[in-house]
C-alpha cells in the first residue's frame, strides 16, 4: 500500500522539539541528583567547607580564581544546551549537557576524581531519566 501525500519532514520539527524537551527534563533530573550527591559529600569532609580569600602575595596575588568560596561548586552545577557557531540550536546532535565547575570552581574535576559526586548521581537517577525519556506524549 502506498501513501500518496505523506511528508515525514513536515513533522520533524515537532518530533525534535518533543525530544529536546525530554532531554532537558532528563538533564534537570541529573543536575538535581548531582546537587544532592554533592551536598552529601560536602557534609562528610572536614576540608570541603573551608573558604579562603584571594591570595595577597606570591606569583598569583590578586587572581580571582585563587579564592575558595564555600558553596561555589554547588552553585556551578547547571544544565546547558549547546548552540551551533551561529547561535542556532543543534537539534541534530541534541546537545544538552550537565556541567559542574567554572572559572571560580575549577577544582570540580579534581573533586569528582577524588570523591565522585556526578557519576553516582547519574547512576541513582537512571530510572527517573529513563522514565522521563520514555513517557507518553500528553
Amino acid at each position: 500500500m502506498r501513501v500518496v501525500n505523506w511528508n515525514p519532514k513536515k513533522y520533524d520539527k515537532q518530533f525534535m522539539d518533543a525530544s529536546m524537551d525530554r532531554l532537558r527534563e532528563a538533564a534537570e533530573i541529573v543536575a538535581a541528583a548531582t546537587r544532592v550527591s554533592l551536598s552529601k559529600q560536602i557534609g562528610k569532609g572536614k576540608t570541603t567547607g573551608i573558604s579562603r580569600p584571594i591570595y595577597q602575595t606570591g606569583k598569583y596575588a590578586g587572581q580571582k580564581w585563587t579564592q575558595r568560596n564555600f558553596g561555589e561548586l554547588m552553585k556551578s552545577i547547571r544544565v546547558v544546551e549547546k548552540k551551533e557557531q551561529w547561535g542556532f540550536e543543534t537539534h541534530r546532535k541534541r546537545n544538552v549537557r550537565v556541567y559542574a565547575g567554572h572559572y571560580l570552581a575549577y577544582y570540580a574535576k579534581i573533586f569528582e576524581f577524588t570523591r565522585p559526586f556526578m557519576r553516582p548521581a547519574w547512576r541513582s537517577a537512571l530510572p527517573r531519566i529513563k522514565q522521563a525519556l520514555l513517557r507518553k506524549a500528553a
